[in-house]
């Protein structure tokens, strides 16, 4: 299978993210953010306070506050036209207030799904799913009754 060449561009866009991942959530420099996302920038991932630059900050400063040792590393890239998805892993100490659960202490590992949009070398719009029930399931919510997973297994059909 041939692959096709990224461009300078498409490199440069998958540079911008990874220290948007290195500088604003590993090291919780969220000042470098301005730099790295467009003015108009527009996030789509549930549980953000605001789908804006803002709202990211908001939402990465009460990550780091659960999960103040949080370490994610890109561990795969696809890239089309102005787009850039990524796989990355996490993982930290649970020490702060996780949704409605205090912290744990315990060590959490999961994967977080990303697509960005870029435009001018900056990051216009952002899709992502991280593995959130993974995380709540090693911090000790307890699992959802049977009935309902079936429920909604049914539903997902």
């Amino acid at each position: 299978m041939t692959h096709p060449i990224r461009t300078s561009e498409q490199d440069r866009n998958i540079d911008v993210f990874r220290r948007a991942i290195e500088d604003g959530f590993n090291n919780g420099d969220l000042d470098i953010l301005d730099a790295l996302f467009t003015a108009d920038f527009q996030e789509h991932q549930r549980g953000f306070p605001t789908p804006d630059l803002d709202g990211l900050k908001r939402g990465i400063a009460s990550v780091r506050r659960a999960i103040p040792d949080i370490r994610l590393e890109i561990v795969d890239t696809i890239v089309e036209g102005d787009k850039v998805s990524f796989h990355l892993t996490g993982e930290g100490t649970h020490e702060g207030q996780l949704g409605p659960l205090p912290g744990s202490g315990k060590h959490v590992t999961w994967d977080v799904f990303d697509v960005c949009r870029f435009r001018d070398g900056q990051i216009s719009e952002h899709w992502g799913v991280p593995d959130r029930m993974a995380i709540l399931e090693q911090v000790g919510m307890p699992q959802p009754p049977r009935w309902l997973m079936k429920l909604m297994m049914k539903r997902a059909r």
